[in-house]
Formats: structure tokens, C-alpha cells, sequence
């Protein structure tokens, strides 16, 4: 196909363009009426204009308009009325110097004011309002997005769904037109906005507008924009085809080439080495094919194309050696029709990515704008301090925390799961894998502490209450190390009650209504239903947990399930759920001086001293148990070092050491206790009531099984995780992979020149801030490469040719599996002969040369105990059911689980919680009646 369209393009003689106009031409009227389609009364004061200019003009008191000057050949004429359908209609001049268009406009149906409007709004409108704004008006970094308002946001209604083909959608309509205050440019804008769709895989909208030069500007600002709008024509989409169709696209600084379909491993990031292999250079004198009688153009466009605008400065993160705009453009029916300033004809024939994506409605130009391409001073297209803004609010995390219940009494087992939320859960694998849950009282002292251990954004573990707990209310702060960063995001903090045993709480049922649901849409339905197998002493009920979206449709979910029994518990309102929702909401973060680091795991901090009590930068091995893990990681120029990813439960013994050549222990090294926070916030000491009960009547969800070691106690490891050598190749693809076939095409280059080359620039620790990592970890033939200090990664690599070397897979973002020796990033290669080293038994590990030291780990997670064996009588407990990882099927929606019951049980109370696709949690409470069956 692209072969057969350069030989096509290289035959065709160059179109004569001497005939084009640029502008529109002069002296031409539109005229006309407006009436009521129904009654045919004349409408006065309607608003008609000519799409996407300025010009436009008012019904008269009869419905009369009439609009002169510099008219479009072939305009799209809009007239619009409150409470009134907006139509449109396509006219053609054909010579003639004026025409008329008469308008019959159909008046809508139960229409709202904009108090019952405003009435209707949610939180979930709030968050969709948001995503709308950020598609709409201008990606956040741009400096024109903060200058732009929505001034009646009201009229929006969004749509959440799911459709075959395009997954979970947002749409948005708009009672009337969406009016826009871009102080940016200087126009205020009425968008007749026509359809808008957004999915994962990208947006598209699509409206009728009207500009407006904003009236009364301020001593100076009409300078200002002129200056802003032709920087905001520099360079854009329109630039780019105006010049295409006068054949001054080369001149102007546009480059284009054709994308070739090879598989993305195969590219590289260095633009020069990708000229005649992935992509094909495409000349721009040749690709208009036709002018069509209206005056407008046919243009031929190879599908994919990257077109590259060489005369305005652009941070290039795409190719490590071009820094200007690069855009994507592709064209699904491989032409396209465009009038002779450049505006297309139908947006929607283009699917646009990269740097003319970034164009909304904050640089949103009139097609009557004629640019000054003489005179041009160009402005900051990127608000660096907004990006950096933007960088920064995407790494934000926040730990949510479910428990099995409410409130609890000494003596009792706290179960809990605690699910990430991200601002942007593309940046999940690279965020905290350690989350800490500390349990505070009034007097803001922490009498409780554990650790946990997260894993595909989930954490599970319990805290375990003595039975000679104080009562009294506690607040559940849970957190991680890298959202101390973020000033505004608070803690997670979820009050418990500890109950005096004998005393029993009085709960109004109609408040857990309204703040566990809180009336949030969650894009799906819960359906719990069960089934008594077996009436008894012990009755057997199966439970079904059906989620089904809003098509009626099965979808897998992940849950977290909790089954009361009603005469031993119930679930108290809350309102951390809110409080979640609203954190997803605010990305109000300032940019911190001082940064706490993400945590891959378990981390040590550390000072390391020669023997001279001096500071020194040195490569420092920590070694955990039997080499259960270890790592090399290098001290900074004051000694300091700091290792994470490290994993293990309850406590290890850790063997810390700087090693010389000859693996002799030098200087000495002195932990650095963990700077946990002292927590500080406004305790909600608010007591629920409660009336007496007698304690035998009283039944308590008490753990018997093995001890639970919390972060104040120290036991020793019990139990072996294998090496990362005995696991050798359990660790699947990394996340990016050069293939032999790859290699072949660079046999003179060494293996660190092929890292360099597929990782642009050979960056491969993770892309967060403030984590500053060491080399990354180098595996040859599954044997892990232990620099100390004789020569460096990257030298090891550059001996290395690619000639010799059978594949690379480099892990980046699955790095934490080697532990925390790959903290930095990890990389394997392996060799054409693939012969294997010998490697030490861990037993082998010799502790002489380190110093050894105690160190605490996660706490260990324990299976939540079931009901009772068979034939056994099972004890009435509050908690009947506790899953933290519940999934429903991908088939049929449904989760179920079977389990045994007391006889006298007659209700129960299920808790359905869970994060939904879109990142936002949720909590429903249904009560069941299991007498009715």
C-alpha cells in the first residue's frame, strides 16, 4: 500500500494553486428567517452565525437576520434559540453575491430551569464534570487550561456505560450551548456541542460553535492576544493543512513520514537509525490529488503518518534526539476533503495522537483568524511548572481500608484488606508496595502497628486486640511512605469502637443507608441471593454474590465480602467512603522540598563510616537470611544508602556489609530507624450509644490459632523463600524484550549499546520522583552479576557483544520480583552458548565479614478460620464470612461461596466492597433474611 502510494505520488504533476484565495471573499450576504416550527410565530433575537467564526448577527422583532462582509464560499449557517432545538444548514454561494436561508426551529420538551439543574448534580457529575473539562477545554499542562471556564456548567449531562468494542465510555450531551469564557485567547465561545465520547482508547467531539470577541479587555490584554493566537496557529493542525494545500508545507517546518506496521521491540528511540526502517519519508508537494467544483480539496493521505513541526521547541519523549512537536495522523479511508484555509470538512476523517492532540477548545481559532506569519513572537506552549505539577498529581496513591466489621471487643481479631486508589493507575507497578495501618486513640498515641505487604494493588492482614484491650474509640490510619509527600492527601483514617464486653450499640438504620451508598453510581448492579442446603443443628446455606453492569451484562470483579449475623453484629455508618471519593477528585498537590521515597518493599536506611569515622560513597551488599534475597546498592557522597523491595514476615536476620575486592568487611555501617509519622488531625470523638446485654448472651470473634507477631515484637524468620537463582526462570518476559532478530541487525554493537538503544538512553529505573537508584541488576545465563566494586554494570555490558548474545529481556516495572537488588531495574541476557556459572549454595553464605541485624517485616497474613469440620457443632460469632479476594466470574457475574450456620441464625448482613473499573470505591449493605426460606 505505501510502496503503490509513493510510485502514485511521484507520477502526479503539481496542482496549479495560483487560483487560491487566502480568506474569504468580500462583499456577500446571508439573509433570511426564523420561525417556530410548530406555530410558525417569528422568532426575535435568535442567534445565527456562520459556524466556527465570528460572524453572526441577531433576529430582528419579525425573526429576520442578515449577515454580510467576508463570508466563507461555502458556510454552515446556525441558527439557535433558547429552549429551542439548534439547527444548521450547508449553503454554497455559486457565483451569487447573496442567499437566502429561512430557519423553522423545533422547541424542546420539559425543559428545566437551571435551579432544578443544579439540583440534580452528584458527586459522580463533580468527577465527571472534571474528566470533561480536561478532554474538552485543554490537557492540564497547557498554560491556556487555567484561563479557560466553563460558564454554565449545568447544562452538561454525562452518560457512563459499557459498549462492545470500546469497554467503559463516557458521553456527554448539553441542554444548550456550552458557553466558554477563554480569556486566553480573548473570545468567549457558545459550543453546540453535538456529540462527545470518551474511552480508554481516546475521545472524540464534535459541535457547532460561536465565537465572540470578549468585550471591555483590560489595558493591554488585546496585544497579548494576538500574541497567544498566532502562537496557538503556529504549528497546529490547521497550520499544518492550510500550508499543505498552498504547497508551502516543506517551507513552513512541517516533515511527515509514513509508519511502517513492524513490531514495537523492533523499534528504536534514536530518530536516524528509524529513516528508511520504520518509517518512510513522505514528500508534502504532492498529496492534494483534486479540486473539487466548491473550491474545496481532496487529499491523499497514507494512513498513518508522523509529521514533524521543526520550527517550535518541544521536550521530545519519544526520540532521545529530536526535541519538537511530533504528531500522529492517520486517516482510515486514505483521503480526506479540506477547503483552502485549512479547515477540514469533517474532523471526524482523522484520528489524531501525539503534540495536534493536545489542540481543544482553549485553542480553539475562528476560521475567519487570519494569522501574522510575518511578525510572530511565539509563547510557552507547556506551563512548565504546571507539568511538573501534572507529573507530580499523577503519582498521588492512597491506601482504602475495608474491615470484616464495625466495632469489636477486647479479646477480638481486626480482619482488614486495604486497595490502592492512584490518581492514574497507569502508574500503579510503579508505586508503594508497602502500606502501614497504625491503630491510634484519643491522645493521638499509636498503641498498634503492622505492615502489609501489597500486591496487585491489595493488601490483606489483621490486628489482633489482647483481651485486656482498653476500651474506647480508635482511629485506623492507614498510609504509606511516598503520600507523605503530598500535603493535602491525608492519611486514610477509619474509626473502630472497642465495646465493653456486656454492652451493645445502638445503631439508626437510616443513616447507614445514606453514608455507606452515598448514592454512588458504580456502573454495575449487586444482586446477592442464597440458598439453604441443609436445615439442622447446623444449617448449610450457599450464598450468590451476581454483578452485572447496566446492559444486564456478567463482569468480573474483585470484592471484598463480609458476613454478619445479625444477632451478634451489625455494620455502623461511616463516611470514609466519601472521603475517598472526594481525594480522587482533588489534585490540588504542590511540588514538596524534601521527599519521602516509594517503598518496593521492606526498606533499610542506613550510614555508612570508613574506618576513619569519614563519610564515603561505596558499593554496600545486604544479604537477607541464607540469602533468602541480596543486593548491592551504592552509598551516596555522605555514606548514606538506602535498599527497598525487600520482603519477608515478621522478622530476619539481615547481614549488612561493605566489601573490598578481596570481599573483606571495610569501615562499618549503623541502621537508621524508620521516620514513622506522629499523627495529627482532628479526632471525631463522637460515641455511639449503647444499652446493656448480658455477657452470655454474647458471642466474640476470637482467633485461637498460631500468634501473630505485630511490628513491637521480634521472632525469628520461619519461613524460606526461594532464591532468586533456585527460581531462575520463573520471572516471564520483562517489559521490554530484544529478540535475536533484533540483535542481527546490530552485530558490531555491544550488549550496552542495545540496552541504551530500546530504553532511550538506558533509563531503567522506574519513572517516579525522588527515588534515586543505583545500577540496575545483571543476570548472564540466570547468574546474577555481584559488581563490589571491580567494575560497574554498564562496564560489564559494554564487553559484551551482541554477536554473542541470544536475547535481553529488561524489567522495569516487574523489577520488584529479583527483590531488592533490582530496585534500580533488572536485566537478563542470555548467551549464545548459555553456559551457566556455578552458584553458591545458600548455605554456603559466609557471615563472618558483616555486621548482623535484627530487622522487622510484614505482618503475616492469616486465613480467616472457617466455620467448623463436619459433624462439628459450629459456635454462634459475629463474623461468619470473611473474603478480602473475592472475584467474580468472567462468564456468568457470580461469586459463591458455601458455609455453615448456626441454627438460631434467622438475618445476617452482607457488605459488598469493593473498587470499580474506573478507580472509585464503593460499599453496599444488603440484609437477608434467611427464617424466609
Amino acid at each position: 500500500m505505501n510502496a503503490e502510494f509513493l510510485s502514485k505520488i511521484a507520477k502526479i504533476t503539481l496542482l496549479t494553486l495560483g487560483l487560491l484565495v487566502y480568506g474569504f471573499s468580500e462583499a456577500q450576504v446571508i439573509s433570511g428567517k426564523v420561525v417556530d416550527e410548530k406555530t410558525g410565530e417569528s422568532l426575535p433575537f435568535a442567534n445565527v452565525f456562520i459556524n466556527n467564526t465570528t460572524l453572526g448577527s441577531t433576529t430582528d422583532i419579525n425573526g429576520n437576520f442578515r449577515i454580510s462582509g467576508s463570508l466563507p464560499q461555502n458556510p454552515e449557517v446556525v441558527a439557535s434559540f433558547v429552549g429551542y432545538f439548534t439547527k444548521y444548514r450547508k449553503v454554497a454561494f455559486g457565483g451569487r453575491n447573496q442567499v437566502t436561508v429561512n430557519f423553522e426551529l423545533t422547541p424542546k420538551e420539559d425543559q428545566l430551569d437551571e435551579v432544578s439543574l443544579s439540583a440534580k448534580r452528584d458527586k459522580a457529575w463533580e468527577r465527571n464534570l472534571r474528566k470533561f473539562e480536561r478532554v474538552f477545554l485543554a490537557v492540564p499542562d497547557d498554560p491556556f487550561f487555567k484561563k479557560n471556564e466553563i460558564l454554565n456548567p449545568w447544562v452538561i449531562d454525562f452518560q457512563e456505560g459499557k459498549a462492545e468494542g470500546l469497554g467503559r465510555y463516557l458521553a456527554a450531551s448539553s441542554s444548550e450551548p456550552v458557553t466558554v469564557a477563554n480569556r486566553a485567547l480573548g473570545y468567549e465561545i457558545d459550543y453546540h456541542l453535538q456529540e462527545y465520547l470518551q474511552t480508554k482508547n481516546g475521545f472524540q467531539y464534535y459541535g457547532l460553535v460561536n465565537f465572540k470577541e470578549i468585550e471591555n479587555p483590560e489595558n493591554g490584554t488585546e496585544s497579548a492576544w494576538d500574541e497567544y493566537r498566532n502562537s496557538a496557529y503556529y504549528g497546529s493542525m490547521r497550520h499544518l493543512l492550510h500550508a499543505l494545500v498552498r504547497n508551502e508545507a516543506d517551507s513552513q517546518g512541517f516533515e511527515a513520514f509514513i509508519v511502517q506496521d513492524i513490531a514495537p521491540s523492533l523499534r528504536t528511540n534514536d530518530f536516524d537509525k528509524e529513516i528508511g526502517s520504520s518509517l518512510l519519508p513522505l514528500p508534502l508537494d504532492s498529496l492534494v490529488t483534486a479540486i473539487l467544483p466548491n473550491g474545496n480539496f481532496i487529499m491523499e493521505w497514507p494512513g498513518n503518518v508522523e509529521v514533524h513541526f521543526t520550527k517550535k521547541y518541544w521536550p521530545s519523549t519519544y526520540y532521545t534526539n529530536r526535541s519538537h512537536p511530533i504528531s500522529w495522523i492517520e486517516a482510515p479511508n486514505c483521503k480526506f476533503e479540506v477547503d483552502a484555509n485549512g479547515v477540514m470538512m469533517d474532523p471526524r476523517e482523522l484520528v489524531l495522537s501525539g503534540h495536534v492532540a493536545r489542540e481543544r477548545v482553549a485553542r480553539l481559532l475562528p476560521h475567519d483568524f487570519r494569522p501574522d506569519l510575518q511578525d510572530l513572537k511565539l509563547l510557552a506552549e507547556v506551563d512548565s511548572i504546571q507539568f511538573d505539577l501534572t507529573k507530580w498529581n499523577n503519582l498521588r496513591e492512597r491506601p482504602y481500608v475495608t474491615l470484616n466489621k464495625s466495632y469489636y471487643y477486647p479479646g477480638e481479631t481486626i480482619w482488614m484488606q486495604t486497595h490502592m486508589l492512584y490518581q492514574n493507575s497507569i502508574f500503579a507497578d510503579t508505586l508503594s508496595r508497602a502500606v502501614y495501618i497504625d491503630l491510634v486513640n484519643e491522645k493521638m498515641e499509636t498503641i498498634k502497628s503492622a505492615s502489609f505487604f501489597v500486591n496487585k494493588e491489595k493488601a490483606e492482614g489483621q490486628l489482633i486486640l489482647e483481651d485486656d484491650f482498653p476500651e474506647g474509640k480508635y482511629a485506623l490510619v492507614a498510609y504509606t511512605n511516598w503520600m507523605r509527600n503530598y500535603l493535602n492527601t491525608p492519611h486514610t483514617i477509619k474509626y473502630i469502637n472497642i465495646l465493653p464486653k456486656g454492652k451493645w450499640p445502638v445503631i439508626n438504620k437510616e443513616l447507614i443507608d445514606v453514608d455507606q451508598e452515598a448514592d454512588i453510581d458504580v456502573g454495575f448492579s449487586i444482586e446477592p441471593s442464597f440458598e439453604i442446603l441443609k436445615k439442622g443443628l447446623n444449617s448449610t446455606v450457599k450464598f450468590n454474590v451476581l454483578v452485572k453492569d447496566e446492559y444486564d451484562m456478567p463482569v468480573k470483579s474483585a470484592l471484598s465480602l463480609s458476613l454478619l449475623d445479625a444477632n451478634y453484629g451489625e455494620f455502623l455508618p461511616d463516611t470514609d467512603l466519601l472521603e475517598a471519593l472526594d481525594w480522587v477528585n482533588d489534585d490540588s498537590e504542590p511540588l514538596p522540598d524534601d521527599l519521602f521515597k516509594i517503598e518496593y518493599g521492606l526498606s533499610i536506611e542506613g550510614q555508612y563510616l570508613t574506618a576513619k569515622n569519614q563519610e564515603k560513597s561505596v558499593p554496600i551488599t545486604v544479604v537477607v537470611g541464607e540469602m533468602e534475597d541480596f543486593g548491592v546498592i551504592r552509598s551516596d557522597s555522605l555514606g548514606r544508602f538506602y535498599a527497598t523491595g525487600i520482603h519477608f514476615y515478621d522478622s530476619a536476620e539481615v547481614a549488612i556489609a561493605a566489601l573490598s575486592d578481596k570481599l573483606k568487611r571495610k569501615g562499618k555501617v549503623e541502621l537508621i530507624s524508620a521516620n514513622r509519622p506522629n499523627h495529627n488531625f482532628e479526632f471525631d470523638t463522637t460515641r455511639i450509644p449503647l444499652v446493656e446485654m448480658s455477657t452470655s448472651s454474647m458471642w466474640f470473634d476470637k482467633y485461637s490459632g498460631e500468634k501473630i507477631i505485630d511490628l513491637s515484637e521480634v521472632s525469628v524468620l520461619d519461613q524460606k523463600i526461594l532464591t532468586t537463582e533456585e527460581n531462575n526462570y520463573g520471572y516471564g518476559p520483562g517489559d521490554r524484550s530484544v529478540s535475536r532478530e533484533f540483535l542481527d541487525q546490530y552485530p558490531d554493537q555491544t550488549a550496552g549499546a542495545i540496552v541504551n538503544m530500546v530504553t532511550g538512553g538506558g533509563v531503567l529505573k522506574r519513572q517516579n520522583w525522588g527515588l534515586s537508584t543505583g545500577e540496575p541488576l545483571l543476570m548472564i545465563d540466570g547468574v546474577r552479576y555481584l559488581p563490589h566494586g571491580i567494575s560497574t554494570v554498564a562496564e560489564q555490558l559494554d564487553i559484551l557483544m551482541s554477536s554473542d548474545v541470544e536475547s535481553i529481556e529488561i524489567y522495569t516495572l516487574s523489577a520488584t520480583q529479583f527483590g531488592s537488588e533490582a530496585f534500580a531495574g533488572a536485566i537478563s541476557i542470555k548467551t549464545r552458548k548459555g553456559s551457566k556459572t556455578a552458584v553458591r549454595a545458600p548455605n554456603e553464605f559466609n557471615k563472618s565479614e558483616f555486621q548482623l541485624f535484627k530487622v522487622m517485616g510484614f505482618t503475616k497474613p492469616i486465613p480467616f478460620p472457617a466455620a467448623g469440620e463436619m459433624g462439628e457443632v459450629v459456635l454462634p460469632k459475629p463474623t461468619l464470612y470473611w473474603n478480602p479476594s473475592a472475584v467474580t466470574s468472567e462468564e456468568n457475574g457470580a461469586f459463591q461461596f458455601e458455609i455453615a450456620v448456626p441454627s438460631n441464625t434467622n438475618i445476617v448482613y452482607l457488605k459488598v466492597e469493593g473498587v470499580n473499573q474506573d478507580g472509585f470505591p464503593f460499599r453496599k449493605v444488603f440484609e437477608m433474611g434467611l427464617s424466609a426460606h
